[in-house]
């Protein structure tokens, strides 16, 4: 899928986009994927020298980033379907076991006694799914016709088919889930005040964002993708710039937490094993890699950041 000629650039930024303040420097550029034909090839990516949250420079438009969001989210170039994705779900618990975590940990720190919740880009449809179980009311968001597809098998209705800056809401929510969505956006400061608003007193912000300061970054530059992804991430936050943003928004942050998740069979595939080998591998991994993923966390290495903020 190749998005070429949608591919124009937005204006240069002058200040962070998470605690705004205007010393930022250079950083790395780095090629993105769907601009093979196109004249310019390459992003910059600039850093905040107060928080460390980094940011395009200058970011996709508006436009080119509906051109993709209306595939995917999730770097979906073909529709795919829930026993697929299950699968997948199956091989490597991921998007169930965070949509779980995270939808049991927002409703504990819900102080309001408002039932609704909004899911905003809401993917293949687990975190509704989770919100539901607990007894939400959900409204869901998401641009992407692959997943929101996806979501229909799972869930039996369908989300809103829209970008969270075109949603306009009709009623206050007790949860707003946001995973793996304000690094996509490319107002992040006005996209968590209109969360704010939307929330009731007491409500709370569950996020997730992939770590700029995580050990992939640090080792791989810019050949990281979890955290690196352009041109569809434009926005790379570090604890201390996630926190700065929704607490100058009227929140209390009340839990942050590192989570870092890799596959047992990541080192065997990385190092083309097969066989009797790669099951040795494998098996090594499986008792090695939740010790070095504790490690990661604990530095504030971890891959990516969860954060639950109250509306006060």
């Amino acid at each position: 899928m190749i998005y070429a000629s949608t591919a124009t650039y937005g204006d240069v930024l002058h200040e962070c986009v998470a605690c705004h303040a205007g010393k930022i420097r250079y950083w790395r550029q780095k090629n993105f994927h769907y601009t093979q034909a196109a004249q310019h090839k390459e992003f910059h990516i600039y850093r905040c020298e107060n928080c460390g949250t980094g940011f395009l420079n200058r970011p996709p438009t508006m436009q080119w980033l509906k051109a993709i969001y209306q595939y995917s989210g999730q770097a979906l170039s073909q529709a795919v379907t829930l026993e697929q994705v299950l699968a997948k779900e199956a091989e490597f618990p991921n998007c169930t076991v965070d949509a779980g975590r995270m939808g049991q940990l927002a409703n504990h720190c819900n102080c309001s006694v408002n039932s609704q919740a909004l899911d905003i880009g809401s993917g293949f449809g687990f975190y509704t799914q989770a919100l539901r179980k607990l007894g939400y009311q959900t409204v869901s968001i998401n641009p992407g016709q692959y997943e929101n597809a996806v979501f229909k098998e799972l869930n039996g209705d369908e989300p809103l088919t829209m970008m969270f800056e075109d949603y306009q809401p009709s009623g206050q929510f007790g949860i707003v889930m946001m995973s793996q969505v304000l690094e996509h956006l490319l107002a992040p400061n006005q996209a968590v005040k209109k969360v704010s608003k939307l929330l009731a007193n007491g409500g709370v912000l569950a996020c997730a964002v992939p770590n700029y300061n995580s050990f992939l970054v640090k080792l791989l530059g810019t050949g990281d993708n979890a955290c690196l992804w352009v041109p569809e991430h434009v926005n790379f936050f570090t604890e201390n710039g996630l926190r700065a943003l929704v607490e100058s928004n009227g929140f209390h942050v009340v839990k942050i937490e590192q989570i870092t998740r890799i596959p047992l069979t990541a080192l065997s595939k990385k190092l083309g094993l097969k066989g009797t080998l790669a099951a040795f591998v494998d098996g090594l991994s499986r008792f090695f890699l939740p010790q070095v993923a504790n490690v990661m966390n604990a530095f504030g290495l971890g891959i990516y950041i969860n954060l639950y903020a109250v509306k006060i």
